[in-house]
């Protein structure tokens, strides 16, 4: 880990496990809520932001990523705490709780290659893109002004944005449920990488 706590401006956490991240499954606009597993991420995180002092936390209105920020924000008394929707998943539209198969990937793959091109039921990659890095890049600002990180409780496709955003490589951002990327200044520039439970 090449950061350190009193660099990190902006903290990304995923939200903990579901049922359908066990599954192997897209999530997008569904509601799944943490299953057991899940709520031992939250817990776990809770314990990992506890020395932290953090200026304010943002989350996904969704379940398992409300929930997983009520039990961190449990132990910082004060804290602001706020929902913001464009945290939300990338909305997959009709592959909401299909399995992640090669063909299903692929066709992920094919709206990525065109990025104006909505999901069926859902929205466009630059749609996604769009809502969320205006986010990011507040976080950041949010975290300057303050004096102490942000803190963003999101989803997976968040934090991959955060990594094409920062280091023009989703890949480099991938954590598993109940993981976190930090976002910091490294020679001038902000960069991103996973700091608790790389994939």
């Amino acid at each position: 880990m090449a950061t350190k706590h009193n660099e990190i401006l902006v903290y990304v956490a995923r939200h903990g496990t579901t049922d359908l991240n066990e599954s192997n499954c897209f999530k997008g606009h569904l509601d799944p809520d943490l299953n057991g597993s899940g709520w031992r991420d939250a817990h776990a995180l809770s314990f990992y932001f506890e020395p932290i002092e953090l200026g304010s936390i943002f989350f996904s209105p969704k379940k398992r990523s409300r929930h997983t920020a009520m039990i961190i924000n449990k132990a910082k008394v004060g804290l602001p705490y706020h929902g913001n929707g464009n945290l939300q998943d990338l909305d997959v539209g009709d592959l909401g709780g299909q399995k992640k198969t090669p063909e299903n990937k692929q066709i992920v793959q094919c709206h990525a290659e065109n990025p104006d091109d909505p999901f069926p039921g859902g929205e466009s990659f630059n749609e996604f893109r769009g809502r969320v890095r205006p986010m990011l890049v507040d976080a950041v600002r949010w975290a300057l002004r303050s004096g102490k990180p942000t803190l963003l409780v999101a989803h997976s496709s968040v934090i991959r944005e955060a990594g094409d955003l920062f280091n023009k490589d989703k890949s480099s951002t991938k954590v598993l449920p109940g993981g976190v990327a930090a976002i910091y200044i490294e020679d001038g520039q902000l960069r991103a990488e996973p700091i608790f439970k790389p994939e």
